[in-house]
């Protein structure tokens, strides 16, 4: 093994990709740890070995360390990428990790102020950040009683979600659902199987699904930014569903937020800070904290903002630089475009029905296409072929 500190990436899907697009460059081992061992990043040239493990196995601690000093045993740097069961257990157990072992985010006491959004609404509120109204239902008595209450009326459409939106999406394919009245409300309640016992029950921002604004940064463990972009979703795989073409952009509004949130709650390594525009008060209001690296991170890298080795670095050397004037140093209109996935959304949001403006929105100033790349080209041709095949199998049967 060469003298260069190791970095260990839990996760394997496109934010995984991300992550090895920016720490190959500097000739840094990569090692991988994947819920099932298939995911695309484990085709990546760069990955050396893979550890096939699952957040939920009871041993997890105890199966990654006896992995760690069998095929690795030095200083090694973990980043978690896309994967919240990943970032869950670890931040939970953060203190049974090996002492070789950096992290780069922090313990459960302070990770599930962001990872739990009844904590990070609460805190949002404190520091007067706006976030959309929502109820807190954790059974169906409280959802019984909220209908019935006269001091509380309900104004539909609500959008339900749970606590733990990855759950549902694993269990049901999406992220939450709209209700247009109360029997509508009943009804997904009951389907959703009580949306696991923590129901988020919010005001429906009106507005285009997918206009999602996001302020990435990476923190030093004094909770301040050394490296920044924000950019603005264009176009997902269908509603509430993660991203495909997605612009860079610029806000001070929400970079103010963002800072003063992250700050509060004391978080350091990857953040990401979503707020979507209501177009009913013109305030920006928030949807969520992602505690770990996301999928649209190559876009920072296209745009000079290498956000996985600014973490690798800040767990190895400590404090780094911080940003101390806010400004935009890279060009709007730069654009990150997942093709597979943007393959499926052009069948689910029916764009083959309006090619100009599909190609329209296909216009900028530079462009990153995930997870495509000469030095690593299998990660691409899998997400491509994969699917595919996939529809094929669907066919036959």
């Amino acid at each position: 093994m060469k003298n260069t500190p190791p970095v260990i990436i839990f996760g394997d899907h496109i934010s995984a990709f991300g992550a090895i697009r920016g720490l190959c460059k500097y000739d840094i081992p990569i090692y991988m740890v994947s819920p099932d061992g298939k995911g695309l990043c484990t085709k990546s040239r760069f990955v050396k070995k893979i550890l096939q493990l699952d957040s939920k196995d009871v041993d997890f601690i105890e199966k990654l360390n006896k992995w760690f000093d069998r095929e690795i045993g030095v200083e090694s740097v973990l980043i978690v990428a896309g994967n919240d069961s990943y970032l869950d257990v670890l931040a939970k157990r953060h203190n049974e990790l090996k002492a070789e072992m950096k992290t780069t985010f922090p313990d459960w006491e302070t990770v599930k102020l962001v990872r739990e959004k009844r904590r990070t609404y609460k805190i949002a509120e404190e520091l007067g950040v706006p976030i959309p109204k929502t109820h807190y239902i954790t059974c169906q008595s409280e959802l019984e009683s909220l209908l019935n209450s006269k001091e509380e009326k309900l104004s539909y459409p609500l959008f339900m979600k749970a606590e733990h939106s990855s759950t549902l999406l694993s269990h049901y394919g999406t992220k939450g659902v709209i209700c247009n009245h109360e029997g509508e409300l009943l009804g997904n309640y009951k389907h959703f199987d009580g949306f696991g016992g923590e129901l988020l029950l919010q005001d429906l921002i009106p507005g285009e699904f997918e206009r999602i604004e996001t302020v990435l940064m990476t923190l030093n463990k004094n909770s301040q930014p050394t490296g920044l972009l924000i950019n603005y979703k264009k176009r997902s795989q269908g509603k509430f569903l993660s991203g495909t073409l997605v612009e860079t952009t610029w806000n001070d509004t929400l970079l103010d937020y963002s800072l003063k949130l992250v700050r509060k709650i004391g978080y350091y390594g990857y953040a990401g800070t979503q707020f979507k525009l209501d177009p009913r008060d013109g305030q920006f209001k928030l949807m969520e904290i992602n505690g770990r690296m996301s999928m649209s991170n190559s876009l920072a890298i296209r745009c000079g903002i290498n956000l996985p080795y600014l973490m690798y670095q800040e767990a190895l050397q400590g404090f780094l630089p911080v940003l101390t004037k806010f400004r935009q140093e890279y060009p709007d209109k730069i654009l990150w475009w997942y093709l597979a996935g943007d393959l499926i959304a052009i069948i689910k949001n029916k764009e083959y029905l309006r090619p100009f403006g599909y190609i329209k929105s296909l216009m900028g100033r530079g462009y990153t296409i995930e997870p495509m790349s000469w030095r690593d080209p299998y990660p691409f041709i899998f997400s491509i072929i994969s699917p595919l095949f996939k529809g094929l199998k669907k066919i036959v049967r």
